[in-house]
């Protein structure tokens, strides 16, 4: 009995010391970023561009550091047939401009950790289980996943990483990556398997179209309490969104 007590202390001064250490932010954002086979070396580039030049946006800036405490904790899962473990994991505190650009800095130049098939309910439960990690090191009611990829994966296995998410009262919203503007493949995918009911889908006309979408996503996911347009998948044409197509996942 003993022992028992001393181990539910040692738990309770873990627990303790770990919310103790957090810094409070205004919103837990996970970006899940598709580096499958499909994405070619020069689309991750754009990708990668795309989210570096988001936050380098002075709109985006400014709702960061306007809440109520002035920061958020980020972080990038990457995933194609698995996730990937990187340097990223980790949040970073985007708490100044200064912090906003060195972390779209490391965004830039950040290599690519490899390439393979596509399971997005990979990325969704690695990033589920950073977002509520005890050692995060952010504390926050706000915590939000931002998955983008231009392919598909075994529905139900997609939809059983979304349900758990949802569950820890994460919210899942999708950047669909269409091939053309003529099809919504992959954003009706994302639409019915991969965000939260109180979620939303923005689509990006190919990766040429990537930087203007992903900038559009930020903003409203940086935006003051939980900014979800509706319904849970923009049409957007007031937003700005253009093209909305599909292309089927190359092997």
């Amino acid at each position: 009995m003993n022992k028992l007590k001393k181990f539910l202390a040692a738990v309770s001064f873990s627990a303790l010391a770990s919310t103790a250490s957090a810094v409070p932010v205004d919103l837990g954002l996970s970006l899940v970023i598709d580096v499958s086979g499909s994405v070619s070396g020069s689309e991750y580039d754009l990708q990668m561009d795309g989210y570096a030049n988001a936050f380098r946006s002075a709109a985006v800036q400014s709702n960061i550091l306007g809440g109520a405490n002035g920061a958020i904790g980020v972080n990038v899962v990457f995933f194609d047939s698995n996730f990937y473990s990187t340097s990223l994991d980790s949040f970073t505190i985007l708490d100044s401009n200064s912090a906003i650009n060195a972390f779209a800095d490391i965004l830039d130049a950040f290599v690519r950790p490899g390439s393979g098939g596509t399971d997005i309910y990979d990325g969704v439960n690695r990033a589920t289980a950073l977002l509520t990690s005890a050692t995060s090191g952010i504390e926050t009611s706000r915590l939000v996943m931002d998955v983008s990829g231009d392919g598909t994966s075994s529905a139900s296995l997609t939809q059983s990483a979304r349900d758990a998410a949802a569950a820890l009262n994460i919210v899942i919203n999708g950047l669909a990556i269409e091939g053309s503007a003529t099809s919504t493949f992959i954003t009706d995918f994302y639409r019915n398997n991969v965000i939260t009911p109180s979620g939303f889908v923005v689509t990006a006309a190919g990766f040429d179209d990537f930087q203007r979408a992903v900038e559009q996503k930020l903003l409203i996911e940086t935006g003051p309490g939980n900014q979800i347009p509706l319904p849970g998948t923009l049409a957007l044409l007031g937003l700005g969104v253009v093209g909305l197509a599909a292309v089927r996942k190359r092997r």
